[in-house]
């Protein structure tokens, strides 16, 4: 399907002719975007439309979007700016003409092939204007941008999901592996795995896993034993997984590890099953855990996965998500651009109804959270860290399967802030 721009009627984003500074490529052509760049697109002429029509001479909001928009991340960054085209349209469409005070124009950055490029992109939306920063994407530049917006009182949404680059005006908005091993761990204990093996990458990653996983499990008095780190080669895979096999095979029954945690994921997680295969390791024996890498079709297709516990946001509302984006645009989104719908959602939510005054602190991190139509309830802290209410899924031969719901509040008796939209 070729994208249209019949398909998004009352976009409210204005794409600053002046601020697209980088060639916007692949999976839509420049040709097919450059109407969005140098005209923009607006519902104030279609008197007939109820909801979105923003009016003549309403108080904008500047919003930059810092991603990678050329390089070898340009694909992830092309669907995360989609994204973002697509829940400024949707946000606008839930709310009543009359009611809207405000509008987002939205200024896409490149970031770039390094940090400095990321801050100068920074640094230019800034000049032009930007009042918040949604991006960048990767947590190597998140300080540095956060350094030249913060002199300007702007704050910065960023796509990170390490939580030593927040703090400073900036909050990391991704998956923290930090909550989904406390999350898988909760699970898999109350459900009696209290003896859990680790195999895991040797890289800051891997090694935040074990730790993570270890103190979880410390605290409970279960045990975390053995725990194997690998490079990423075939070669040290096996080796790795042989010393697991024979730790099971050495041990007595009753001493042995029920789980093992594999944190890793795509095409790693063939080698690691091959490698079991290898070694003749029943792995019907144990139950196998993972995290949000899991959240893949390519895991669920692999046989050997089959009853295996990983913890994700809700999967239906990223089913819709993904659903309606393919509707749009006429091909998948990477998992990414599911962030920058609910960051979007977010920012058009807060200012909609205000003029530049809902991005402030005390809205971003109001306690009751916020229901990200793309990947459900979350919060933001005033330390920048974020939490987010994850489902515990199980792999089956038909796709995942929740077997334990996300919570749907926070630890308070409120309702989160914003429904999940219907798009």
């Amino acid at each position: 399907m070729k994208f249209s721009l019949s398909k998004l009627p009352v976009l409210a984003a204005l794409l600053l002719a002046t601020a697209c500074t980088v060639p916007l490529q692949n999976p839509l052509s420049t040709a097919e975007r450059k109407p969005m760049q140098q005209q923009g697109l607006s519902a104030v002429d279609n008197p007939a439309i109820s909801r979105g029509a923003i009016a003549p001479n309403t108080p904008t909001v500047k919003v930059a979007l810092l991603v990678p928009l050329s390089g070898d991340s340009v694909a992830v960054g092309n669907a995360m700016m989609d994204a973002a085209l697509m829940a400024l349209n949707d946000s606008y469409l839930t709310v009543p003409s009359g009611h809207i005070r405000s509008q987002v124009i939205l200024i896409p950055k490149d970031t770039g092939a390094s940090t400095l490029e990321t801050e100068l992109a920074a640094q230019t939306a800034i000049e032009q204007g930007a009042q918040f920063i949604i991006g960048p994407l990767f947590s190597q530049s998140v300080r540095g941008v956060a350094g030249r917006a913060q002199p300007h009182n702007v704050n910065v949404l960023s796509f990170s999901n390490n939580k030593a680059v927040a703090g400073s005006g900036a909050y990391v908005f991704g998956f923290l592996p930090e909550q989904q091993v406390e999350r898988i761990a909760e699970h898999a204990y109350l459900n009696k795995l209290d003896r859990v093996a680790v195999l895991a990458p040797n890289d800051v990653f891997g090694q935040k896993v074990k730790e993570l996983l270890s103190q979880n499990y410390a605290k409970k008095g279960g045990t975390i034993a053995p725990a194997e780190l690998y490079a990423p080669s075939p070669v040290n895979i096996e080796a790795a997984v042989s010393r697991l096999v024979n730790a099971y095979n050495n041990t007595p029954e009753e001493r042995r590890f029920q789980a093992i945690f594999i944190a890793d994921g795509g095409y790693q997680m063939k080698r690691i099953m091959d490698a079991f295969r290898k070694h003749k390791f029943d792995l019907s024996k144990v139950k196998l855990l993972g995290t949000g890498l899991w959240d893949d079709p390519e895991i669920a297709a692999m046989p050997e996965l089959n009853g295996a516990w990983f913890p994700s946001s809700p999967p239906e509302a990223y089913k819709t998500f993904e659903n309606h984006f393919m509707a749009v645009y006429g091909y998948k989104p990477v998992r990414l651009a599911s962030l920058a719908y609910d960051a979007v959602t977010l920012v058009a939510n807060l200012t909609m109804a205000g003029v530049g005054e809902g991005v402030n602190t005390a809205a971003l991190v109001d306690p009751r959270g916020y229901n990200g139509p793309a990947n459900g309830l979350y919060r933001l802290n005033m330390d920048g860290t974020s939490e987010r209410k994850l489902a515990i899924l199980e792999i089956t031969p038909q796709g995942f399967k929740v077997i334990e719901p996300a919570a749907i509040a926070f630890n308070n008796p409120t309702t989160p802030l914003h429904p999940i939209p219907n798009p």
